[in-house]
C-alpha cells in the first residue's frame, strides 16, 4: 500500500515538474533588420554594424503569445552575445580601431543579460518595455536602464526595437583620438537595434 502512494506521490510530482516545464518558450534571434553602435567626434560621425550576434530569449508562463500576455513575470530571462571581429565600419582602419579598443583578443563578447523587466504598456499587439540588465564590453560589467518597443507579429514573432545610449568611459575605454589629438572621439555612443525573434 504505502509502495502504491509513494508511486502515485513520485508521478504527480513529475507530471506538475512537466507541466511547469512545458510553458517555457524559447525565441531566438532570427532577422536583424538594424544593429549598430554610432558614435561621433569632432570632425565626423562614424559607426560600427553588428553583423555577428546571437540571443535567446525565454519566456515563461505563456501559450498564445500576446502583447497583452507580456507581463514583467512571463520574461525568465534574455542574453545577447555579440562578436567583437563582427563590428563592422566603412573604413578597414577603423574597423580595426574599433576593434582594438573594444579589446577583442582579451575579451572577444560582448554580453547583455537582463535583470529585470520594471513596466510593460501594452496597446494591441505593440507593448513599451522598461527593463534593466547588464552590459559586459572590453571585460567590463555595466548596468543599464532601458526602453524598448515590442511588437507580437501573426506569425507569433516579436520584433524589438529601440536605442540606448552609453559612455565609452563606463567600459574604461578612454575615447579614441587621432592625428596627435586633433581628431577627438565623443565619449557619447548610442546603440541602435531593430531585431526580430522567433521560435
Amino acid at each position: 500500500m504505502k509502495m502504491k502512494v509513494i508511486i502515485s506521490t513520485l508521478l504527480a510530482f513529475a507530471f506538475v515538474f512537466t507541466s511547469a516545464t512545458a510553458q517555457d518558450v524559447t525565441y531566438n534571434l532570427s532577422e536583424v533588420t538594424e544593429f549598430k553602435i554610432d558614435g561621433d567626434s569632432n570632425v565626423r560621425s562614424w559607426y560600427g554594424d553588428i553583423t555577428d550576434a546571437n540571443a535567446t530569449l525565454v519566456l515563461t508562463g505563456i501559450e498564445n503569445i500576446s502583447a497583452d500576455g507580456l507581463t514583467p513575470d512571463v520574461f525568465s530571462s534574455l542574453e545577447i552575445n555579440i562578436a567583437v571581429d563582427g563590428i563592422e565600419s566603412d573604413s578597414g582602419r577603423l574597423t580595426s580601431n574599433l576593434q582594438s579598443y573594444l579589446k577583442g583578443d582579451d575579451y572577444p563578447t560582448i554580453t547583455f543579460k537582463l535583470t529585470e523587466i520594471t513596466a510593460i504598456d501594452a496597446n494591441g499587439n505593440e507593448a513599451d518595455i522598461t527593463a534593466n540588465g547588464v552590459i559586459n564590453a572590453a571585460g567590463v560589467d555595466h548596468s543599464i536602464s532601458m526602453n524598448v518597443k515590442a511588437v507580437v507579429n501573426s506569425d507569433g514573432s516579436i520584433r524589438f526595437t529601440g536605442k540606448q545610449d552609453l559612455l565609452m568611459t563606463s567600459f574604461d575605454i578612454d575615447p579614441p583620438t587621432a592625428v596627435m589629438g586633433t581628431i577627438r572621439a565623443r565619449d557619447e555612443i548610442e546603440i541602435i537595434f531593430d531585431v526580430t525573434f522567433a521560435r
